[in-house]
């Protein structure tokens, strides 16, 4: 006689995902940077241990919704099922909006390189270097949104010193960032306008950016256009060499004296 009972035990719940306790501990908590614990409270991500136990649980669960779960909701219940923490949705929204400074502190250590500071930017009492760019990230579906990432490299730390996140309404500006005294920022074109190198100025720095001549104009000490092309031409420079000259850029009453760099 065949045997009609079925096992009704119900299987074992894996973690959704895909990494186990033990897995966590040695293989994911160990890479984490220096001091990451205590910053997690400084950033206040993580004050104190009600509903979640401590700071890598947060980041397990933070993970886990980026790269396995479909929505708060379910990440509400994955936490629950392999006992990480019993969270409303709403609190794991709240919960996330508080982790951004300290997610932001952890991309930049773990994005860190050995930075060997050059001589000449030593003696030239540099504060930072710092290089610019924006980039687009597309949601999925149809019509998901596009989003912006501005990210602001310091090249002597050998880190991401800023990183925001807008809409793709939002033009890549040097406004967005925190400009010091004494900086150096280096950007592409999307940064060669007057206003923006009026702003550096302002902010007692110094830039480095692409231009085009169309959309720069740059004048001589009379108030003539300088004519970039025309100039670039009668140089007759062979592949290598670098030329270079004084310009103006003039905005109302404001003339901002610039260095033209050309390498063919």
């Amino acid at each position: 006689m065949p045997n009609t009972l079925h096992d009704t035990t119900p299987p074992a719940i894996l973690p959704a995902d895909g990494v186990g306790e033990e897995s966590w501990k040695q293989e994911v908590l160990p890479r984490l940077p220096h001091g990451w614990q205590e910053q997690a409270r400084r950033l206040k991500a993580f004050s104190r241990a009600r509903q979640i136990r401590c700071a890598a649980d947060l980041l397990r669960g933070i993970l886990a919704y980026v790269l396995c779960v479909r929505s708060f909701r379910h990440l509400g219940c994955w936490s629950v099922l392999i006992g990480l923490g019993d969270l409303s949705e709403a609190a794991w929204r709240k919960r996330m909006r508080q982790a951004c400074p300290w997610l932001n502190w952890l991309l930049s250590q773990m994005l860190a390189v050995s930075a060997c500071t050059s001589p000449w930017l030593v003696r030239r009492g540099l504060h930072r270097v710092l290089l610019v760019d924006g980039t687009h990230l597309a949601c999925l579906g149809e019509d998901g949104q596009r989003w912006r990432i501005h990210t602001g490299f310091d090249l002597l730390a050998g880190r991401l010193a800023e990183v925001h996140v807008t809409t793709d309404k939002v033009a890549e500006t040097w406004s967005l960032f925190d400009v010091q005294a004494g900086d150096l920022i280096i950007s592409d074109r999307a940064n060669g306008y007057r206003d923006r190198l009026c702003f550096i100025h302002e902010q007692q720095a110094d830039a480095i950016v692409r231009f085009s001549p169309n959309t720069l104009p740059l004048f001589e000490a009379d108030g003539s256009r300088v004519q970039v092309v025309s100039w670039l031409k009668s140089r007759h420079a062979p592949a290598g060499r670098i030329e270079s000259r004084r310009a103006l850029v003039v905005r109302d009453e404001q003339k901002l004296e610039v260095r033209i760099v050309a390498l063919r």
